[in-house]
């Protein structure tokens, strides 16, 4: 089993300072290996989004004999270190960062006194960033750039980039900074500026980055904000000289005509266009919905910038592989922040060795979500981590008292529905407090080691007759083009700041809430069900459909016309099709409909098909029903939360009806809980007093 950590490491009671992650020790490297941890994310050599000088100094950097005396490392001794004990830390590339740093100096700029956290101690002050360590700006402190760039860095018409910031950055259409802002503390002499993620030249500087990485032992890369190009869009960029080249070139391969005022095509400057036709960046920021759709040629602009989504990835991650073999003479594993499984995501799924991303919205329950992300997955392993929000925190100052029953539940319920969220080791709380996300390690070193010992209890292969399709071009033409209903963005309805970059930008998607909320509503019903993604990558077949007796389609209105024929050939076999909500909309008939304002109806429907399992209708907790190949497997997920007391009550009684029977085997908890009592007659399966998480294992007879 994959146990992840998210092992950023930053310190108890500080802000979390993005890029270079803080200094690792062999203390760590101890706790890992008593918590079974496997891999390790957002782990290392991060710097490069300051500049490459800076990530040398990092990975190779000399050591001072007062941190020798604590166990401290540069990166490339932590790396070594992992892997003699078969840990992988991956490295992570900061793609949507470039940082400017407020620094102190000595008289002669011989010394850094400070960087970052200021304390009046030098004479001289300035800045160290993307900007100063291109241009050499302290040579006394810092390897040159030529070190990293013999030939020197040219931009796309073939001249030499001299200050990279100036290069890398992203810009809008009326030529303004968009910044990364959630990335920055408050109240700090810092900037973080989103890259234009379009350029050649950026790209090159990329590569040059993981080679270093490569170099220094990682193993492994993570690419985070993996579609950065979304982000700027989102903030009306970016329309820099090369993106607006690489979109005349683009218009010319697709053949895309332009519109009758626009002139030729050889000589068509998107930027000035739009601004000659009066139009600004307010009109082009998300929330707009389908009013920016209005705006001449928008909508290929829009899909100019997402391919390069993919192209980038899979540029970075063949290069990454590429290097990693003729330099070490081995398989080198990439993954990607893939956020929150978005549609615009499929494209790069192919290219990655491991499926990560940032589980938004946490809550005590969301086991219809995972269920959705187990089928997204479609197979390949996995390791998310939480993306804070006010239950994050929560559970923080709950961890603080002691209290650790929904941080066990955070973690435990995903592995129910054979996803997988990373253990946090010091991980982001995106600087909305002081403070990173530390667990109690002592219980993390209980709970991998029992993971370990029941593996075979989480042989994600749920057992169900139901399959719900995620419909890939309808979830994604909803995210362009229905923002949430009332959702006024994230600048109101003033003028534009100085500068772009909020992170509220992407709140204007659409959410396809539709299927997300059918999903949540069978699973608290504990109706059996899997997940099937269809993207042109995974499209359908009638091997993913054969063994289920029914299939929902939820808003699949724009289901390609090849699925709708394998749809069609299902039912001529014997399945059924049900619709709800959007209908597709070239004429499939489905065997019954559903309206989405009686959902409810459906799913009374669907309680009383026969199914292998019957649960009880109490809420409060979930159930997953999964196929070991010798059985099954019931993992009880206990939602029962006590506000007063912070803590999860055991479920009194529960009583389980099974279609067929079956031999009790291991009954399994985490934590340990004595009061649990199990009892199987007649194919009634008895459970008192459950607690937080329970395994019942059955054998067949």
């Amino acid at each position: 089993m994959k146990k992840g950590l998210y092992f950023m490491g930053w310190q108890r009671d500080m802000w979390n300072y993005h890029p270079s992650l803080p200094i690792k020790n062999m203390h760590m490297i101890e706790d890992i290996t008593e918590m079974h941890g496997n891999m390790l994310l957002w782990s290392c050599l991060g710097s490069g989004a300051i500049g490459l000088p800076y990530l040398a100094l990092e990975a190779e950097g000399a050591v001072e004999p007062r941190m020798r005396l604590y166990g401290y490392m540069n990166d490339r001794e932590f790396c070594g270190e992992c892997r003699k004990r078969g840990i992988r830390p991956f490295a992570v590339l900061w793609k949507a960062q470039l940082w400017e740093f407020a620094a102190e100096w000595n008289e002669d700029e011989t010394q850094l006194l400070a960087l970052n956290i200021h304390r009046d101690a030098g004479v001289k002050k300035g800045y160290v960033g993307m900007s100063e360590l291109s241009v050499n700006r302290y040579p006394y402190v810092f390897p040159p750039i030529e070190q990293f760039f013999p030939q020197g860095l040219t931009d796309f018409k073939g001249d030499k980039v001299r200050d990279y910031l100036e290069e890398f950055k992203a810009v809008s259409l009326e030529g303004r900074n968009i910044l990364a802002r959630w990335l920055m503390a408050p109240e700090h002499d810092h900037k973080c500026y989103s890259a234009c993620a379009n350029k050649d030249s950026y790209l090159a500087y990329l590569k040059k980055e993981t080679e270093m990485m490569i170099d220094a032992n990682a193993g492994g890369l993570h690419i985070d904000e993996y579609d950065s190009q979304k982000h700027v869009f989102n903030n009306a960029g970016c329309f820099c000289p090369e993106c607006v080249d690489k979109f005349r070139r683009y218009l010319k391969e697709k053949r895309i005509s332009l519109p009758a005022d626009a002139g030729e095509l050889k000589e068509f400057d998107y930027r000035a266009y739009l601004l000659q036709k009066g139009y600004g960046d307010r009109d082009l920021v998300a929330g707009k919905g389908n009013q920016r759709w209005e705006i001449p040629l928008f909508r290929e602009y829009a899909r100019m910038q997402m391919d390069s989504i993919e192209y980038v990835v899979r540029e970075v991650a063949e290069h990454a592989k590429a290097y990693a073999r003729r330099q070490r003479d081995e398989e080198f594993p990439v993954s990607a922040n893939l956020f929150n499984c978005y549609p615009h995501s499929w494209e790069c799924k192919k290219h990655l060795d491991i499926l990560a991303g940032e589980k938004t919205n946490i809550s005590l329950r969301q086991d219809g979500w995972y269920q959705f992300a187990f089928g997204w997955l479609n197979g390949k392993e996995c390791c998310f981590v939480e993306d804070p929000n006010q239950y994050v925190r929560d559970m923080a100052e709950d961890m603080k008292n002691g209290i650790n029953d929904r941080f066990i539940l955070f973690l435990l319920e995903p592995l129910a529905h054979g996803f997988h969220l990373a253990f946090p080791y010091g991980s982001w709380l995106q600087n909305q407090v002081k403070d990173a996300l530390w667990p109690d390690l002592r219980m993390l070193k209980r709970l991998g080691p029992w993971l370990d010992e029941h593996e075979a209890a989480f042989p994600m292969n749920p057992a169900a007759d139901l399959a719900v399709i995620y419909d890939w071009q309808s979830a994604s033409e909803n995210q362009w083009t229905k923002p949430p209903a009332g959702w006024q963005g994230v600048y109101g309805n003033g003028g534009l700041p100085e500068e772009l970059g909020a992170e509220g930008a992407f709140a204007g998607d659409g959410e396809f809430d539709s299927f997300f909320r059918l999903l949540q509503k069978l699973s608290d019903r504990h109706i059996l069900y899997r997940v099937i993604y269809e993207s042109p990558d995974e499209p359908l077949c009638y091997e993913r459909l054969s063994s289920f007796g029914m299939v929902l389609l939820p808003d699949a209105f724009a289901m390609r016309q090849e699925d709708i024929k394998l749809l069609r050939s299902y039912q001529n076999g014997g399945g059924q099709v049900i619709t709800v909500g959007q209908e597709p909309e070239n004429g499939f008939r489905a065997d019954r409909h559903f309206e989405e304002e009686n959902m409810d109806a459906l799913i009374k429907m669907l309680e009383c098909r026969e199914q292998e399992i019957t649960a009880p209708e109490e809420d409060g907790y979930g159930i997953a029903w999964h196929d070991t190949g010798n059985g099954r497997a019931l993992h009880i997920i206990n939602y029962s939360y006590d506000s007063d007391s912070h803590r999860i009550r055991n479920l009194p009684e529960l009583c389980f009806r099974l279609g067929k029977t079956w031999r009790l085997g291991c009954v399994s908890t985490f934590p340990e809980n004595p009061l649990l009592e199990v009892s199987y007659r007649q194919q009634t399966l008895e459970v008192k007093n459950a607690g937080i998480y329970t395994i019942i294992e059955l054998m067949d007879v």
